[in-house]
């Protein structure tokens, strides 16, 4: 029987849910500089000041000082289209109509945002390719768990070369309520034929420990390489690992 080895304790459990961003990939490297670009070409296409600059930045949730996000922001939490109407709403706040402000953001995010990741933003935390395929090998199931859009993910899962060790994808755009909602792990389990106390989360934000809460899954694991620190998450998680190199396999 396939175990999942996490600090040294084995865990029995037939599919393992990544979130992507700050878990499989670095999270500022490719986030970080998308949102650096969207605030730049909307500044640009506005005549914008710093005022604004500043007041969206801190509405995304994003320290441009620090180039680090809020843990619990619409930045490392939330989809693509909230992330727009949060930009937005800041707008139409300095004086842009509803209207404008929309054709603004939806212009400035498509060089950012929405732009599917190419490889040079798309770092990846470990040799995820190996771990997928390890746990696949010995019949784990592999499960991606993302806030992220559908187009932008699947050329992620394409870059880190797993496209074909992934089960199943649940993304931020799919028509179902997301993280910290449990309705992608009860998808999974539908999908997959996957009992919810056989899985295990492993994502960055409390979001993903309560999306796995809420679900009742079997194992709920913190890991310490995206946007929340070791007591954020140890409230939420049964274990907190430094990264996904420090998940095994063993049979």
């Amino acid at each position: 029987m396939a175990k999942v080895l996490l600090n040294e304790t084995p865990f029995d459990v037939d599919l393992v849910a990544f979130d992507k961003d700050g878990t499989l990939i670095d999270f500022y490297h490719l986030w970080g500089h998308k949102a650096q670009r969207c605030v730049d070409a909307l500044m640009q296409q506005v005549g914008g000041n710093h005022e604004l600059s500043a007041q969206l930045y801190k509405s995304l949730g994003y320290d441009t000082e620090t180039e680090r996000a809020a843990s619990d922001g619409p930045l490392a939490t939330a989809p693509i289209t909230k992330i727009k109407t949060i930009a937005s709403t800041v707008l139409y706040q300095h004086g842009f109509s509803w209207d404008d402000a929309e054709k603004h953001v939806r212009n400035s995010f498509a060089l950012g945002m929405d732009a599917i990741p190419t490889a040079d933003l798309v770092r990846p935390l470990g040799n995820v390719a190996e771990l997928c395929r390890q746990l696949i090998r010995t019949n784990v199931q592999v499960a991606i768990v993302t806030t992220d859009d559908r187009a932008g993910t699947e050329a992620t899962l394409s870059l880190l070369g797993i496209s074909e060790h992934v089960n199943a994808v649940v993304c931020g755009n799919d028509q179902m309520l997301t993280k910290p909602a449990p309705d992608a792990i009860w998808h999974l389990s539908e999908q997959l034929g996957i009992e919810p106390t056989r899985m295990m989360v492993v994502g960055d934000t409390v979001a993903d420990m309560i999306m796995g809460t809420c679900a009742e899954v079997s194992c709920r694991v913190g890991v310490l390489t995206g946007v929340s620190d070791r007591t954020t998450l140890a409230a939420h998680a049964d274990i907190i690992i430094d990264s996904i190199e420090d998940i095994s396999v063993i049979e």
